[in-house]
């Protein structure tokens, strides 16, 4: 069964967006703050850059349970319908501002209270494919999204500064431009859903006609093993995303004589290009294939331990190509074993609540992703200040710890976290589309999915 190419394209772009509006901002983030005499030069940068990035993870903190339940009561569309506008307006406004608070009230308000993407994204992809092939999409997405983190603070780097009185217009303009673009494909499967009758009610499965999306309690599904678990490996994973976006391009134009490369804006964006490039590469035509022969846990054990490599050995490296090489194996490790994280949520959720538990597992990520930026960058600074070269490295020795925790949480996970691979006769003639959650007309057990898990 062949995926609906039109709807997964539309989640990559969405996916996309977000990662740009959220992330393009990491290649200057330091330089700006420099620039607009927000700190008094680059190597206090982290200060107050780290309050930038994570004003928009706040925000996302206090609404993301919030556009779960929406989701599984309303349907997507009109969470993805705020999200768009949002974004675009945000673009719009932060590239005018000039003031710290007021950059920092623009992306708490658009890119953080009022974006919901990152709360539906697993749930959506698992409508796009259904169950069994949500890998895939996850893989194609985050592929999107991880080529975006780094090809977009590579394209914002070239762009910084292209209006002198607005140093951030022109690459905060570009976000807006990819929102727009994104809710024109969004309208156009809007009207052709619409005109073929395919989706009448964008509604979770078992939502129809009922007040709730669940008749269980928010607490029992919490509750359920091995959720609780999964929800601390997102925490971890979320700290641990933001961790690398923000300390890296820090490390990068940080001086050499205290460990860093010294290394201008428009370099940091050529590197991130390239880092960009590999992931588009790695999460198309690798991810899958690893994710599918080898399954979730093995997948998740494996990246966790080239996390772990490959975070230790950054700081070592004393010439751009070889940063280039370790950060590309870092990130992408780190990355994967985020996007089987969200596959893991996804699964231990099951169909009829995932909106409800990914919002909230979102809401948890969310906060390590808030935390990232400001602990990581004002230990980067408060290291290399105190200790000189000698304390460049710490943050990425946390970075190791970190994937050494998400090795450790994999290692008790039980067989039906993973994707089903078998299925009943209606299984097999089941749409790629599925039902809004991706799930089969015709219950599967969870004991029959379980058994024919592959295990590590």
């Amino acid at each position: 069964e062949k995926l609906p190419r039109m709807r997964v394209a539309f989640a990559c772009l969405v996916d996309a967006t977000h990662f740009y509006a959220i992330c393009s901002l990491f290649s200057y983030a330091g330089v700006l703050c420099a620039d607009l005499e927000w700190v008094n030069d680059r190597n206090s940068a982290g200060f107050a850059a780290g309050w930038l990035q994570s004003s928009n993870v706040f925000g996302r903190v206090l609404t993301s349970s919030v556009w779960g339940y929406i989701a599984a009561r309303h349907g997507f569309d009109v969470v993805l319908t705020i999200t768009l506008a949002s974004l675009f307006t945000g673009g719009l406004l932060f590239g005018f501002c000039t003031s710290l608070v007021l950059a920092m009230l623009v992306r708490f308000i658009f890119f953080g209270l009022l974006h919901g993407w990152v709360a539906i994204m697993g749930p959506y992809s698992a409508s796009v494919a259904g169950d069994k092939r949500q890998t895939e999409v996850i893989g194609m997405v985050i592929a999107a999204g991880t080529g975006m983190q780094l090809v977009g603070p590579a394209v914002s780097g070239w762009t910084y500064q292209l209006i002198p009185e607005f140093p951030a217009l022109a690459p905060s303009m570009i976000g807006s431009c990819l929102a727009s673009l994104a809710f024109c494909l969004f309208c156009l499967l809007h009207f052709r859903d619409k005109k073929t009758s395919k989706s009448v009610k964008n509604l979770p499965e078992g939502s129809e006609g009922s007040a709730t999306a669940t008749k269980r309690s928010i607490t029992q599904l919490l509750c359920r093993w091995p959720v609780p678990l999964i929800i601390c490996m997102r925490f971890s994973q979320g700290f641990a995303l933001f961790a690398i976006f923000e300390v890296f391009p820090l490390w990068l134009i940080s001086e050499q004589a205290v460990g860093g490369l010294n290394m201008s804006e428009k370099q940091v964006g050529f590197l991130l290009a390239r880092s960009g490039i590999w992931s588009i590469l790695y999460f198309t035509f690798v991810f899958p294939r690893l994710t599918k022969k080898l399954g979730g846990r093995c997948t998740s054990i494996i990246v966790s331990v080239l996390g772990i490599i490959f975070s230790t050995l950054l700081p070592f490296c004393t010439s751009e190509w070889t940063a280039n090489l370790a950060h590309m194996l870092a990130a992408s490790s780190i990355f994967s074993q985020f996007a089987v994280n969200v596959t893991f949520t996804n699964n231990a959720a099951g169909p009829a609540d995932r909106a409800i538990i990914s919002g909230f597992a979102v809401t948890v990520d969310t906060v390590g992703k808030a935390i990232a930026p400001i602990a990581t960058s004002t230990i980067f600074a408060w290291s290399i200040r105190t200790f000189g070269m000698a304390g460049h490295g710490l943050v990425f020795y946390i970075q190791a710890a970190l994937s050494l925790v998400n090795l450790l949480f994999t290692l008790p996970l039980p067989a039906s976290v993973e994707n089903a691979h078998g299925g009943g006769e209606n299984g097999q003639e089941q749409s790629s589309e599925g039902t809004i959650y991706g799930a089969s007309e015709t219950e599967t057990s969870e004991e029959g999915s379980s058994a024919e898990s592959p295990r590590c």
